[in-house]
C-alpha cells in the first residue's frame, strides 16, 4: 500500500458512519472532491493531504500523514505497525445535568443534538452542564462526553450513576471490587468513597466542549 493509500484509509476512518456529504458539508470541503480521493480517482499527494488537514483542523500531520505512510522503505520481515487514528465519532445529548450546590444532580432535564469528539468507542454520548457547581473545570453551559468502553484512570474525571438516581462527575482516586473513591471537582466538598454496591454505573469522561461547539 502506498503513501496516498494509506491516507486515504485514515480519511476513511476519521469520516466513520458519516456520509461523505455529511463530512464534507461539515467541513465545508467540496463533496465531488471528497469522493474522487475515496475511490482513487485522486491521489491523496503533500498538499491535498495539508490542505485537509487545514479545513478539518487538524495539525501536525496526525491524520492523513501517519508514521505508517514511511513503511513503504521497509526491509523485508519487518511487520507494517496499525495505522494510529482516533476517529471523530457524533457523541449524542443523552440530557441536560441540572446541578446542585454540592455538583451533583438527580435527573436529566430534556436535551437534544449532538458533539463531535476524537473516540472510537461507538457507545460514546454526551450531557450538558447547567450550573456553576463544577466551574471552573466544567462551567455553566458546557458539555461534557463519556466512553462507557474507555478504562477508569486514576487522576481524571469520571460521571458515576447511584442506584438511587443521583448522578455526579468526580475524579476518580481509585476504584477496586469493594468501593470506589472520588475527589469533587469543586474542593468545597472534599473526598467521598462509595461502596461498589450503590454505584449503577461509572463512565470515563473523555472531554469538555464548550457551547459553541454542540450541534442540534
Amino acid at each position: 500500500m502506498n503513501i496516498s493509500q494509506l491516507r486515504v484509509e485514515a480519511l476513511r476512518a476519521l469520516i466513520g458512519d458519516l456520509k461523505t456529504k455529511e463530512f464534507a458539508d461539515r467541513y465545508n470541503l467540496d463533496p465531488s472532491y471528497l469522493s474522487q480521493l475515496l475511490n482513487g480517482h485522486r491521489p491523496l499527494g503533500d498538499k491535498a493531504a495539508k490542505n485537509l488537514e487545514d479545513k478539518i483542523g487538524l495539525t501536525g500531520g496526525t491524520l492523513l500523514m501517519p508514521a505508517r505512510s514511511a513503511q513503504d522503505g521497509l526491509a523485508p520481515g519487518i511487520e507494517p505497525g496499525p495505522l494510529l487514528i482516533n476517529p471523530f465519532r457524533r457523541a449524542p445529548l443523552q440530557g441536560v445535568a441540572q446541578l446542585k450546590q454540592d455538583g451533583a444532580w438527580e435527573e436529566l432535564a430534556a436535551g437534544n443534538g449532538w458533539v463531535d469528539v476524537p473516540t472510537s468507542d461507538p457507545k460514546v454520548y454526551a450531557l450538558r452542564i447547567k450550573g456553576d457547581a463544577l466551574a471552573p473545570a466544567i462551567r455553566n453551559g458546557w458539555a461534557v462526553w463519556c466512553e462507557p468502553r474507555h478504562a477508569l484512570v486514576p487522576g481524571e474525571y469520571v460521571l458515576v450513576n447511584l442506584i438511587s438516581g443521583t448522578g455526579m462527575i468526580k475524579e476518580l482516586l481509585y476504584a477496586n471490587d469493594e468501593e470506589v473513591s472520588l475527589m469533587s471537582v469543586n474542593d468545597t466538598y472534599g473526598r467521598l468513597t462509595v461502596p461498589r454496591s450503590e454505584i449503577s454505573t461509572i463512565h470515563y469522561v473523555g472531554g469538555i466542549l464548550p457551547p459553541s461547539q454542540i450541534q442540534t
